[in-house]
């Protein structure tokens, strides 16, 4: 690829020529790296590295921050009801009297059995855990 067959990019104050191996700045006073937030004096620094001319994360907008911590909530709430109904039940009446089962001697006394009551009662456990585990994770941004 020959000098007159490449592309100029103007962004910013930086200007960016388009190689076959990426860019490379033109403006030699100033060099932002891929890895550097601001851009940085290139007093010793490889200058024909690649330039990332990107703007900075835009913080998230108000009503999208209320959305994700109305859906926090309701999710803790939901996996933590989920996961005590799944503890809890197979241990009590309800799931030795069930009514439903009645046609189905085979399917009831399957899941009479202890391992798949255990079963059933660790999948309560696990689904207990998921939420607290989120409720536990979520961060907002300093500035939210």
């Amino acid at each position: 690829m020959s000098r007159t067959d490449e592309l100029r990019i103007l962004a910013g104050t930086i200007v960016v020529e388009a190689t076959s191996f990426g860019g490379r700045a033109l403006d030699q006073a100033r060099i932002m790296s891929t890895f550097a937030q601001e851009p940085q004096d290139g007093n010793g620094l490889d200058r024909s590295g690649p330039v990332l001319v990107m703007p900075p994360p835009l913080p998230p907008k108000r009503p999208h921050l209320w959305v994700q911590r109305i859906w926090l909530v309701v999710f803790v709430l939901f996996c933590l009801e989920v996961g005590i109904i799944l503890t809890a039940l197979p241990w009590t009446r309800i799931w030795t009297e069930n009514s439903l089962l009645l046609g189905y001697p085979q399917v009831r006394e399957f899941l009479m059995q202890n391992f798949v009551r255990g079963l059933v009662s660790g999948l309560g456990l696990v689904d207990i855990w998921m939420g607290v585990a989120e409720a536990v994770r979520y961060r907002e941004a300093p500035d939210a």
